[in-house]
């Protein structure tokens, strides 16, 4: 294997201006790309350097078999190989196999310098891995042409994954702040102690971010706050809209309200800040312990399902109510529905019933209800709503199509808020 440094003016082809090849304009970084040559004749090797000087390649590298090629592949890292298929010990079409076999080299054009014409060794010849081929004998102007377009692609591809690495960076920045505006489990862990309740919740996003969230807080020593939002659509801009949300409810505008007036001052802040054909549906309410009931407002959305103890099917609750954002004039009367010690509720976003279509769900109503209320023995030890979760993921039989949100408030027999 040797190493070759830029190719001095007396190996340069008569007429060419500084080792610039006049059919040919390439960027500065495609004329530094490091060029493996892989050809076990001299003077082969010498006729592709003067032709690539011509093309001002002057960034080369030179093998003269397979072993020495895949040498040269791991220590030299080159952006594309020019490769003879007969050569001694290794041959081209094993240089190809193996370049192939390692992810690492994964997109490195391989270029392959052949006589076939037929078919048949065509085929062999990309079945082995082959990125094109360049006839021989060699013709200047069509190995230049072919390795200006791979060089091109090859920089090209590269300048996406770096965007692409760059971009997975921000999603995941993003990914990390969206699941911060959602409790911890530390938080969960001190409502539950203080209020004497379990919250159970799965957040399951279709793309990199979402358009859902949901929320727990503590109101007052008697009194649980909860939530849970879904706006359209899902992916970048739903999840700039949660965002967009939850400063809304940091507004100190809007604490003193009762909740009611709370919701119907969201929802006009909404009205006026989403564009048009944006909103979201969502149930947000409180747990009064000292009553033993759940006041909630309804934005649209699927039904809350209740179950208290003495009835054995439980029920889904109303959730109607115009969407946030949709109409600036909607009101969101508060519902009270019982919610006694050893009662759950549970809330959910259409994900769940919809997936993956609204006519063929694979978990609708019933079987909401059916496994919520399946005794302890068909439970198997899980929670009802540990259950509801690997029912759904079990029946599932490919990528969510909308993000899917889930949370259960289930309160301790016989407990009383802490």
């Amino acid at each position: 294997m040797n190493v070759v440094t830029p190719i001095p003016a007396e190996d340069r082809l008569p007429g060419d201006r500084a080792g610039s090849h006049p059919d040919i304009v390439l960027a500065d970084t495609i004329r530094a790309s490091k060029i493996l040559i892989v050809d076990d004749q001299k003077p082969i090797r010498e006729l592709l350097k003067l032709f690539l000087a011509a093309g001002s390649y002057t960034n080369l590298v030179f093998a003269e078999d397979g072993d020495e090629a895949l040498e040269a592949i791991a220590a030299e890292r080159p952006d594309l190989v020019i490769l003879d298929l007969q050569m001694p010990r290794v041959g081209g079409l094993d240089v190809c196999a193996a370049v192939r076999a390692d992810p690492a080299q994964a997109g490195l054009p391989v270029l392959v310098q052949t006589a076939a014409d037929s078919p048949e060794d065509r085929a062999k010849i990309f079945a082995a891995g082959a990125t094109d081929m360049v006839g021989k004998p060699i013709n200047s102007a069509e190995l230049l042409a072919r390795v200006g377009i791979h060089l091109q692609n090859r920089h090209m591809l590269r300048q996406l994954s770096v965007y692409r690495e760059s971009m997975e960076r921000e999603l995941e920045t993003a990914r990390r702040m969206q699941h911060d505006i959602m409790p911890h489990a530390d938080v969960v862990e001190r409502l539950e102690q203080r209020y004497g309740i379990r919250i159970e919740s799965h957040f399951q996003t279709c793309d990199a971010l979402g358009g859902d969230f949901w929320n727990v807080w503590p109101l007052d020593d008697r009194r649980l706050g909860f939530g849970i939002v879904d706006f359209t659509g899902h992916g970048v801009v739903a999840s700039l809209n949660t965002f967009r949300f939850q400063s809304l409810t940091l507004s100190p505008d809007l604490r003193e309200l009762g909740f009611s007036a709370y919701v119907e001052r969201l929802n006009r802040h909404l009205k006026r800040m989403l564009p048009v054909g944006q909103f979201a549906t969502a149930i947000a309410g409180y747990v009064d312990f000292e009553r033993d009931v759940i006041r909630y407002c309804a934005a649209g959305g699927p039904s809350p399902f209740l179950r208290i103890p003495g009835e054995s099917d439980g029920r889904f609750c109303s959730a109607a109510g115009r969407p946030l954002g949709m109409a600036a004039d909607s009101q969101y009367p508060e519902i009270e529905i019982p919610f006694p010690p050893g009662s759950s509720c549970f809330l959910f976003s259409d994900a769940l019933t919809e997936t993956p279509n609204i006519a063929d769900p694979v978990c609708d109503e019933d079987r909401i209800r059916a496994v919520l209320t399946a005794p302890p023995a068909v439970l198997a030890g899980r929670s009802p709503f540990e259950a509801l979760v690997a029912d759904f993921s079990g029946r599932l039989s490919g990528p969510l199509n909308d993000d899917l949100t889930l949370l259960m408030l289930t309160r301790n027999c016989g407990g009383d808020a802490r």
